[in-house]
């Protein structure tokens, strides 16, 4: 089964599949993602605050974390999302997995399958390994 990287932002808990996962950096409440970039490694990539992509929150707030993440499987640089919090490595059981409700939605388009876990008590949203390219801008 694929390893995910468990991370929240707002009330939200996600699981970013682990092989994208480049690097989880703290953030400098003086470094601003606003202007939708950032410096990693000398390299300029995209950033933006997960919270808004996920319209839990209008405008910008200053998040503890960033995830530099590979959006799909491209050679494509890597983006910086912010978050509030890192959870830890997750390796779901198959039936922990379940569908997302049929009634299509925005969420459809970000995430494969809703991860419950009724021992730990537990829920997180699993991210689709290849985000479509609009949600980034």
């Amino acid at each position: 089964m694929a390893q995910y990287l468990h991370i929240r932002v707002e009330d939200i808990d996600l699981l970013l599949p682990a092989l994208q996962v480049h690097e989880v950096i703290g953030l400098e409440h003086t470094e601003s993602q606003s202007d939708g970039h950032a410096i990693w490694r000398d390299e300029v990539i995209a950033a933006f605050d997960l919270g808004k992509i996920l319209h839990r929150c209008s405008t910008s707030v200053a998040r503890d974390y960033g995830v530099v993440y590979s959006p799909d499987d491209s050679d494509a640089p890597p983006v910086l999302m912010a978050i509030d919090e890192v959870l830890g490595l997750r390796n779901p059981l198959r039936d922990q997995l379940h569908k997302l409700p049929g009634a299509m939605t925005t969420a459809h388009s970000l995430f494969d399958a809703i991860w419950i876990d009724n021992k730990l008590g537990l829920k997180a949203y699993c991210v689709k390994a290849q985000l479509p390219a609009d949600i980034l801008g």
